[in-house]
């Protein structure tokens, strides 16, 4: 029986959510693909669905993006990295997140740990489950979300993301530290999210480095 107040949240580690892909043309691997909030949105709520979507093209003016399916990995198990990136859609692309809950049978779903699966996605457990379906040669279209070093590690390119400032950026250590500075604490003590992140203002950074999906760690 702890007493009240002996145990508290700490930020242990602050990281990007990052989109590993793994995409051809001509038979060239892709390195610098681009893609905005809206698009990566799309992407895993099944409303974009292939490569050469006129979106995707509209990013990546200096691609001819290929006329492929777009198979997006997610993760099977309660993760962490679907509670950032799903917090963040509920944020930015709240109609987008609500309409594709609708399609997957539920009313609302919120922030969840627990990424709501329709026709056409991959479900892999951890982190390793997910990079390891994007970097086989049978996955070429695919993309999913992992932790940076999962894809640093693989040797595979992640998504440069569009920022408020109307930059393309990686999440480097750099960029998601200067992402983080519009953090915030929550200091509402009814709140369950009670003394952790705000970071609504972080998606917004109006700073040219800002990685938008930016966020920390707790233990």
């Amino acid at each position: 029986n702890p007493p009240a107040g002996s145990y508290a949240y700490i930020p242990v580690t602050a990281g990007g959510t990052v989109f590993m892909y793994n995409l051809n043309i001509n038979g060239q691997k892709v390195t610098n693909l681009r893609l905005s909030g809206a698009s990566v949105a799309k992407i895993f709520t099944g409303v974009i669905t292939n490569w050469n979507d006129p979106a995707i093209a509209a990013d990546n003016p200096g691609l001819t993006m290929p006329n492929k399916k777009i198979v997006p990995v997610v993760r099977s198990d309660g993760s962490g990295s679907s509670a950032q990136f799903t917090t963040w859609m509920i944020a930015q692309q709240s109609s987008i997140w609500n309409d594709y809950c609708k399609k997957t049978g539920r009313s609302a779903c919120g922030l969840t740990s627990y990424y709501p699966t329709v026709t056409g996605m991959i479900a892999q457990a951890g982190d390793l489950g997910v990079a390891g379906y994007v970097s086989q040669s049978y996955a070429e279209g695919a993309i999913g979300y992992v932790n940076y070093s999962y894809a640093l590690n693989q040797g595979f390119p992640v998504v440069k993301m569009l920022n408020a400032a109307g930059y393309y950026t990686e999440p480097t250590a750099q960029n998601v530290a200067v992402s983080l500075l519009k953090a915030k604490i929550n200091n509402d003590p009814a709140s369950e999210a009670y003394l952790t992140q705000n970071l609504s203002e972080v998606y917004t950074n109006p700073d040219p480095r800002a990685y938008p999906l930016s966020s920390y760690s707790y233990m």
